[in-house]
């Protein structure tokens, strides 16, 4: 009798399971419209979780359940922090809090940022509020890679620009050809201390830790410096004062 040459039978493959997504409540403090509606209609497309509204920081406050995760404008945030501290450390113990900024932003918000648990860019990740949450109530949080470079860092201190007075622009352009505030004062007409106190303000307006660090980043970006600040007609820059030399 011949024998019958067989090969076992393999199993079905079966389609690999997705990860449970468990239904949260997220209430949104929102401080831009717009910014709320296409955050409002992310989340909604998806439906994976409850969804309510809060207009400010005292409705939050007196809302009589807490939320799993509270997505929270970054001016509505600081002012949580700086005005209700105790309601701060209520809902940080019991909810997630996800601040909603924008890339430029960034600079201005960092000492607060670190008091969230997770952040979203308003001009950039937006869509993924939902894997944004997800990501954020594990404790993670996406920074956007091209904040993890010098460059990505100088392109927010370009947007920052219309903040400078005139004089205060020109103290940086001098700034980044090594110059010192002596030298500085004698180019512009001014007293060294007008200088020193015009050179301290752009280290404030721009978040620069000091001068050298202010001198190498408008020497890097010295061909786009111009551009950049007459780019930004959103944003007007500060009027400023006549200065005189004293």
């Amino acid at each position: 009798m011949d024998a019958h040459n067989s090969r076992p039978m393999e199993p079905a493959q079966k389609p690999p399971r997705r990860a449970k997504v468990n239904t949260m409540h997220v209430c949104l403090v929102p401080g831009d419209e717009l910014v709320a509606s296409q955050l409002l209609a992310s989340l909604d497309r998806e439906g994976r979780h409850r969804v309510t509204v809060c207009q400010d920081i005292t409705e939050l406050s007196q809302a009589t359940s807490t939320p799993d995760v509270i997505l929270i404008d970054v001016q509505q945030f600081a002012a949580l922090r700086e005005n209700e501290p105790m309601v701060y450390l209520r809902l940080s113990r019991r909810s997630r809090i996800i601040v909603i900024l924008s890339s430029r932003e960034l600079l201005d918000a960092a000492h607060i940022l670190a008091f969230a648990d997770a952040w979203v860019f308003e001009d950039i990740n937006l869509s993924r509020a939902n894997e944004l949450i997800e990501l954020g109530v594990e404790g993670h949080c996406i920074l956007p890679k091209q904040f993890l470079s010098r460059l990505g860092v100088d392109e927010i201190r370009l947007t920052l620009l219309p903040r400078l007075t005139d004089i205060e622009f020109r103290c940086l352009q001098l700034l980044g050809q090594g110059l010192n505030n002596r030298t500085i004062a004698e180019r512009l007409g001014l007293s060294e201390a007008v200088i020193k106190s015009m050179v301290r303000s752009v280290l404030a307006k721009l978040h620069f830790r000091n001068r050298t660090e202010a001198g190498v980043f408008a020497a890097r970006q010295q061909n786009a410096l111009p551009a950049a600040r007459q780019s930004e007609t959103g944003r007007s820059a500060d009027p400023g004062t006549e200065v005189r030399s004293a």
